[in-house]
């Protein structure tokens, strides 16, 4: 038993609430449960909100890598952002035709419908430095969502990625066509060089990257990799395709974008204050940051 509700309560009392375009509704999917009599009960089952400041300061809500991108908003290029906070304990298959729905509709509201979006789980916590996560951002067609919601919560459960009050969140976007893409790590010390790995197509943490050392002043330090394959989308996901021979050994970003994506992601870091790894397409109006992940050092 399930059905859906509409508020724009429940959430931190936040002062800057007014400034913001809050004419979307929050929307709470209720649940079916059973009580301590064995009777029929319902319960909070998920939450669907576009991302929002007040995220900034929800981190046992949403986790840390949402915060931090709500903290960032209006700073980065990015697309409109779903977040799915799916409750602890809750059979998501009970609730996932009404999440669902409800997440499109976010994002479709501002933007006209694509044939695919991405689904991942957000990081409760900083990663490693240097990597992406545990679980990373996946595409999907309209149609295979529903299992791939199901699979990115079991699996987020499984690996203890829920957030302090036992939170599963979900990032649902619209997919960004790419034809390379940089994993951009930065420091809010200004005396560290950011460094940015780049390459053809998706990002892969697998395959070989060219990589940029990026000073304040002064000269990139570069370093060109083989790329023999790139990631590229394909129905259902990605697939591998082989580069023709003259763009193996080409860098696969130019010195000026580098410099550009460096200079955005090191003054993200020192807003934040912390160091940052984001996940940037190269779309085809500029760049496109796909996800903003706090790091531990």
């Amino acid at each position: 038993m399930q059905s859906e509700t509409r508020a724009t309560e429940g959430r931190p009392n936040d002062p800057r609430a007014g400034t913001e375009p809050d004419g979307d509704p929050d929307i709470f999917v209720l649940s079916g449960a059973r009580d301590w009599t064995g009777g029929s009960v319902l319960r909070l089952g998920a939450r669907v909100f576009p991302l929002r400041h007040w995220m900034a300061r929800g981190h046992a809500t949403v986790g840390a890598e949402v915060a931090v991108t709500a903290s960032l908003l209006g700073r980065l290029p990015s697309g409109p952002t779903a977040v799915i906070v799916v409750a602890p304990d809750v059979p998501v298959f009970s609730v996932v035709d009404q999440v669902l729905p409800a997440a499109h509709g976010l994002l479709t509201e501002r933007r006209a419908p694509t044939g695919s979006l991405t689904l991942g789980v957000a990081s409760p916590r900083p990663v490693r430095s240097g990597t992406a996560g545990r679980l990373a951002m996946y595409n999907q067609h309209l149609e295979t969502l529903p299992e791939a919601l199901v699979e990115c919560v079991a699996a987020a459960r499984r690996c203890g990625l829920v957030t302090a009050h036992g939170n599963c969140v979900l990032l649902l976007q619209h997919f960004v066509p790419t034809t390379a893409s940089a994993v951009v790590h930065a420091s809010p010390d200004r005396r560290r060089p950011v460094r940015v790995d780049c390459r053809w197509g998706l990002t892969e943490m697998s395959s070989p990257a060219d990589t940029f050392e990026v000073p304040v002043d002064g000269a990139i330090v570069e370093t060109l990799a083989c790329k023999p394959t790139a990631h590229v989308v394909a129905p259902g996901g990605t697939h591998t395709v082989r580069l023709p021979a003259g763009w193996r050994n080409r860098y696969s970003l130019g010195q000026e974008t580098v410099r550009r994506l460096a200079a955005l992601s090191r003054e993200a870091a020192v807003t934040a204050g912390r160091t940052l790894s984001l996940d940037v397409a190269m779309g085809a109006h500029g760049p496109v940051v796909l996800r903003c992940r706090p790091t531990r050092e």
